[in-house]
């Protein structure tokens, strides 16, 4: 009697934890049956309990999205589709939050974060088209919150566009994390991670990012931020205006390494695979086809910066830093079909570098 007693509570309990467990998931959209199911992204994340994970079914969802609470928020397969699409609302993105990032402006978002977290996002596409009236949009935007957004598709902010952003405002340090996404089609920076409060590591690594057009930037990281960008490949277009950069890091203190960049051919020379602006950086083992274009443009002040063991090819000077520049060694690299391979203040160290089919291993700054 006592072992059938002791096998009915632990049954009893076992089908309690299950269900606690089979609890904590919830549905948007009809195709999970079984589930609490809601009909939009927003009244899900407002109504589940903490630490949830919300299904969404694949569809067009035109809304904007607060999340202000941890939890998962993922894209399922359903009838042989998963594409789960945060659109536009039919009246246009009309609630903004104030950041450092717009100067000025208001900044419109598509799904904005502004929890401690952890909250992970994964299989959606956050899509832009037809917000051409907010001037600055982000598609996915964590503000002083933590998480990992993979799998995703962040496309078509217009104007002053990004497509993910991750900043600190507040003094609490948090850590993001975008892997194995795609970001095109934004009018400023695809992958943008600012320190302007507390700590922030962004980790940024195998994305697939094209930066088109005048004034964008594949990644883009300042405020002394920390972390690691690695093994993305970006592409990069400019028009006449130019002004392009591949990664720019501005003041930053992150290792970039094992990235591949190509840079489109243009009529100006100003840019870059990669554009640093001072800060303690490391950029190692990335692969460049400069496009006939300037490789690594180096400016300001670095803190023991460092360039080296990249293969920089087709570039008009694959190493450039004749603007007051210091503070940073350039070593190691394989420099193939350059017209310059490198060009430095004296206040910077370049140790021994390999040419190839280069025209002029060095030359002194105008």
């Amino acid at each position: 009697m006592f072992r059938l007693r002791l096998i009915a509570i632990v049954t009893a309990t076992l089908f309690l934890s299950a269900s606690a467990f089979a609890g904590t998931k919830y549905a948007v959209g009809t195709c999970e049956p079984h589930l609490t199911s809601y009909s939009t992204i927003s009244q899900a994340v407002s109504s589940v309990p903490s630490g949830s994970t919300i299904e969404v079914c694949p569809g067009n969802y035109p809304e904007q999205v607060l999340i202000t609470q941890p939890l998962t928020l993922q894209g399922i397969l359903s009838a042989g589709s998963d594409a789960a699409v945060v659109t536009v609302p039919i009246g246009g993105l009309v609630k903004s939050v104030t950041s450092q990032i717009c100067i000025f402006q208001p900044l419109y978002y598509q799904i904005l974060v502004q929890t401690t977290g952890p909250v992970d996002i994964s299989n959606l596409a956050v899509d832009g088209t037809g917000g051409s009236g907010a001037f600055c949009v982000a598609g996915i935007y964590y503000q002083d919150a933590s998480g990992t957004i993979s799998d995703v598709s962040a496309r078509n902010q217009p104007n002053i566009g990004f497509g993910i952003v991750a900043q600190t405002t507040l003094a609490a340090a948090q850590t993001v994390t975008v892997e194995n996404s795609v970001v095109r089609g934004f009018g400023n920076q695809g992958i943008n991670a600012t320190s302007n409060g507390g700590p922030l590591t962004a980790n940024i690594k195998a994305n697939t990012i094209e930066a088109v057009g005048d004034e964008t930037s594949g990644v883009f990281v300042s405020g002394l931020a920390a972390g690691t960008i690695q093994s993305n490949v970006i592409s990069t277009s400019a028009s006449n205006g130019g002004n392009v950069a591949g990664i720019f890091l501005c003041a930053s203190t992150v290792e970039a390494t094992a990235n591949t960049i190509i840079e489109g051919a243009s009529t100006e020379n100003n840019d870059y695979a990669f554009l640093i602006e001072g800060g303690s950086v490391k950029v190692s083992k990335n692969r460049i086809d400069s496009g006939g274009q300037q490789g690594v443009n180096l400016q300001n002040t670095g803190t023991a910066s460092v360039v080296e063991q990249n293969t920089i090819v087709n570039s008009s000077t694959a190493v450039f830093g004749c603007a007051d520049t210091s503070g940073y060694t350039v070593s190691g690299n394989t420099i193939i079909d350059a017209a310059i391979g490198v060009q430095m203040d004296s206040g910077n160290t370049s140790t021994p570098n390999k040419f190839y089919a280069t025209a002029a291993t060095a030359a002194a700054c105008p």
